[in-house]
């Protein structure tokens, strides 16, 4: 692939973006720094460290240029019998809680073969970035919410294990006031902060990536992404195609609003 040779610095892209995350995080060499993500993220709610990851499926760049749907999220397993999907969501909407729950139930029920005993899934953890505020305000609920199933009157007992659910607000790590003090929180702001204009010339994220070579390593992955022309005027022309299939379903959800008025108006005439 064409890659930039003017020796000006490349421009960014959103690594928020499905596809570009998936790039840089579902490579076949991005196990270890995504193990690295994944132990932030548990950590960070009292999990222990996950101490190694194999990527199950694998980024096939033509195969999601070639779809204009979103791109499925990363999948990995750990060493511990653990399966992480890890999907970056850019659209809030009623139904959104129960979308991440039909697709957590479909890769959980995807596990199982016809033979298979009810032993045989792996827990299923589900890493939802999330790139709007989706909760109350009010309610008080904090950057990175965990939902596991647990008993209502027996409070005591464990939760069931097989589910997990993190929701991470985007938003709410968008600081650039101070220097990240957790690895989740320097994750993060790597993730929010790097597809930004003048994003390298940022004290922080500098800082960042000098002391934190997992992220380093993920950098140079996404370095590889936007120094490639070629793709990334492939990526862009994907996105317009998505973009314009939403605007064409809005429009027609707007049309079907407006006929329904008229035929109430119509009805109440008579």
């Amino acid at each position: 692939m064409d890659t930039q040779k003017n020796g000006q610095e490349p421009q960014a892209v959103p690594l928020t973006s499905d596809l570009v995350f998936k790039y840089v995080f579902g490579g076949e060499h991005s196990a270890g720094y995504l193990r690295s993500l994944f132990s932030a993220v548990r950590e960070d709610v009292g999990y222990p460290a996950v101490t190694s990851v194999e990527i199950t499926n694998p980024f096939n760049v033509q195969d999601a240029i070639d779809s204009i749907q979103s791109v499925a999220g990363v999948r990995a397993r750990d060493a511990e019998g653990n399966t992480f999907v890890v999907e970056v969501h850019s659209c809030n909407h009623k139904a959104f809680q129960s979308q991440v729950l039909y697709h957590w139930a479909r890769t959980y029920s995807g596990q199982f073969r016809e033979d298979d005993y009810y032993t045989k899934p792996d827990p299923l953890i589900g890493i939802n970035l999330l790139g709007f505020r989706h909760f109350p305000e009010e309610a008080g609920v904090p950057r990175h919410t965990t939902f596991v199933p647990r008993s209502m009157n027996a409070p005591a007992l464990p939760p069931l294990p097989d589910m997990v659910l993190h929701f991470l607000e985007l938003p709410q790590y968008d600081l650039q006031t101070q220097a990240p003090s957790t690895a989740l929180e320097r994750w993060l702001y790597f993730i929010v902060n790097r597809g930004k204009e003048d994003a390298m010339k940022d004290p922080i994220m500098r800082q960042i990536l000098e002391e934190s070579p997992d992220i380093a390593e993920a950098e140079r992955r996404y370095e590889e992404l936007i120094a490639d022309e070629q793709l990334k005027s492939r990526l862009d022309a994907r996105g317009k195609s998505i973009r314009t299939q939403a605007q064409l379903l809005h429009d027609a959800e707007e049309r079907g609003k407006e006929e329904c008025k008229a035929a109430g108006r119509t009805k109440d005439r008579f």
